[in-house]
């Protein structure tokens, strides 16, 4: 759906009560002082890490794959803080459904380092963001300033989908299913919107091509180039980001890409995911380590979780 729909009588069925009661209980958790809020990150990345056997060896895998240079103690450590940012972004959460515009612009920088918010900054601009717990952070700040368009996978609960939804929606961005495709995306970028892309995800071996990243081979969908050239806009790598020593929620925008597209599709994804690499060596706790991104493997390998 481009926009929120008002709410559906559906999703006030008693059956989805319960969520409902969650809701209401996150919504108040936004009156808890911030020092209780913080104890309360930290302990569920705690129980996160203890509790989530099968999300911690899917890191691990990731992380040994990706940083085979780094001794186990390093690879741990990231681990422990990647699990830590993940919690306080479970806790904050409420803060996108229900903040005040005011709150989001001080809890949520933008490091303009490609300084796009500038004016004469010719647009529009494809934002190419890895995933990270931190996205929609980033995401919904980014909206408030541009408005945007992007792409969003429908949430299993419809009463978190319909929140959730609502919230990415409430500076006027547009945000469509996948399995929208791109004309409605490509169109809303030629009349001058800014795209919130994604393209880091596993999507398994349709319409994928193995491009290496981290020097490993992974199925990655090769749109961006093609998006860059049809659009005509230029790429900005970005990654959200949780700080944990600052209490500081930031998306952070790099450089653009230099000479890009080429026009030559394994060249033009190599380029993206090496931008994305540069900004997961920045910050490397910040990334989503529990997907699965080496799931599709070429004929003859076996996927490593």
């Amino acid at each position: 759906m481009p926009d929120a729909e008002p709410l559906p009588r559906s999703l006030l069925h008693p059956r989805h009560w319960p969520t409902w009661l969650g809701v209401g209980l996150l919504r108040v958790s936004l009156y808890l002082p911030r020092s209780l809020r913080l104890l309360m990150g930290r302990g569920l990345g705690r129980l996160l890490w203890h509790a989530s056997s099968r999300r911690q060896h899917i890191a691990a895998t990731n992380l040994q794959w990706c940083f085979p240079e780094w001794n186990e103690a390093q690879r741990t450590q990231v681990l422990r803080a990647h699990f830590r940012v993940m919690g306080q972004c479970f806790i904050d959460y409420p803060l996108l459904w229900f903040g005040s515009a005011p709150e989001h612009q001080r809890c949520i920088k933008i490091i303009d380092e490609a300084g796009i918010l500038q004016r004469d900054v010719p647009r529009p601009v494809i934002i190419c963001a890895g995933h990270a717990p931190a996205l929609d952070f980033g995401g919904l700040r980014l909206s408030q300033e541009l408005g945007g368009v992007s792409f969003a996978k429908p949430m299993k609960n419809p009463v978190v989908e319909w929140i959730n939804t609502r919230s990415r929606c409430q500076y006027g961005a547009l945000v469509y299913a996948r399995k929208q495709g791109l004309r409605p995306v490509l169109r809303a970028i030629r009349e001058g919107r800014d795209f919130y892309y994604l393209a880091d995800e596993d999507l398994g071996p349709q319409n994928t091509i193995f491009a290496p990243f981290f020097g490993i081979k992974k199925a990655t969908v090769p749109a961006l180039g093609r998006l860059a050239q049809m659009s005509v806009a230029k790429v900005i790598p970005a990654m959200g980001i949780y700080d944990v020593d600052k209490d500081q929620y930031a998306l952070v925008l790099a450089e653009p890409l230099a000479d890009f597209p080429e026009g030559e599709e394994m060249t033009d994804t190599i380029k993206m995911n090496q931008a994305l690499e540069v900004l997961i060596r920045r910050y490397p706790e910040q990334y989503l380590w529990t997907q699965k991104l080496f799931k599709t493997r070429p004929e003859g390998e076996t996927p490593p979780y």
